[in-house]
């Protein structure tokens, strides 16, 4: 069954005083096939996450659809499970990790047992910190369990908003490798907002990048490297030619669009 994501014609403005009304979003499609990894890059401000919010049913476009598997956002959110990842990580400071974790489950009803919520600690190398308490985390550590914590529903489609913007760089490129290789492993369709186009090369099948303010399609580079990808793959000459491809795009966004 095709999990995939479609972006039809999207168009968003956010309300002001009276009837004005400022544009943000003009004309987006975009169509992600199932266990896609797809990445959405540009300059601050440009939409990027109301774009992300408008996918996840968050956000009501003025016009334009989005579906997923056929279905509107909302509806899927229920059917085919919608994971999201924030750039805070939004841990509850009163619930240790496991319990955290088990958050999402309980919420939505989806695998809530034990064993298939130890399976899920395992898998992101967090048993032996399942009964710390986020204060005593790492934000690196934080991160990994908020991952876990959207994985504990075995989402289909998995939005993230700049999930590693706050971390250090080492920390960041190990981050990528664990989400990489269980999005791969699992096929789940994926769209990450970043404004670091490293990561968006090294994670994506495919790179968005919007333009300016009212943002619209820019361009799309596809990332044709070998999956699954190791950090060495960051010093190779073909990822290097993908990442300037990128960047001149964005580049060309400081003259005449």
């Amino acid at each position: 069954m095709n999990q995939g994501i479609v972006i039809r014609n999207v168009n968003y403005a956010y309300k002001r005083t009276g009837n004005e009304f400022f544009p943000v979003l003009d004309d987006i499609s975009l169509e992600v096939k199932e266990g896609d990894f797809v990445s959405v890059v540009g300059y601050s401000g440009c939409g990027k996450t109301t774009l992300l919010k408008i996918i996840g049913g968050l956000l009501r476009p003025v016009s334009g659809d989005v579906t997923i598997n056929k279905y509107p956002p909302l509806v899927s959110l229920k059917r085919h499970r919608l994971g999201f990842i924030f750039q805070e990580s939004s841990l509850l400071p009163w619930r240790n990790v496991f319990n955290n974790i088990k958050l999402a489950p309980e919420i939505t009803g989806v695998n809530n047992n034990k064993e298939k919520l130890d399976s899920v600690v395992d898998l992101f190398g967090l048993k032996k910190y399942a009964n710390f308490y986020p204060s005593e985390l790492s934000g690196g550590m934080k991160a990994r369990v908020a991952i876990a914590l959207a994985f504990a529903i075995e989402p289909c489609v998995l939005l993230m908003d700049e999930p590693f913007g706050h971390l250090d760089e080492i920390t960041r490129m190990s981050m990528n490798e664990i989400l990489m290789d269980i999005c791969f492993h699992k096929k789940t369709t994926a769209v990450f907002v970043t404004h670091n186009i490293s990561e968006a090369v090294f994670l994506s099948d495919r790179v968005l990048v919007l333009s300016r303010l009212p943002a619209s399609v820019k361009g799309i580079v596809r990332v044709d490297l070998p999956r699954p990808r190791k950090k060495d793959i960051r010093f190779s000459t073909v990822f290097s030619n993908k990442v300037k491809e990128v960047q001149d795009l964005l580049l060309s966004l400081n003259g005449k669009d």
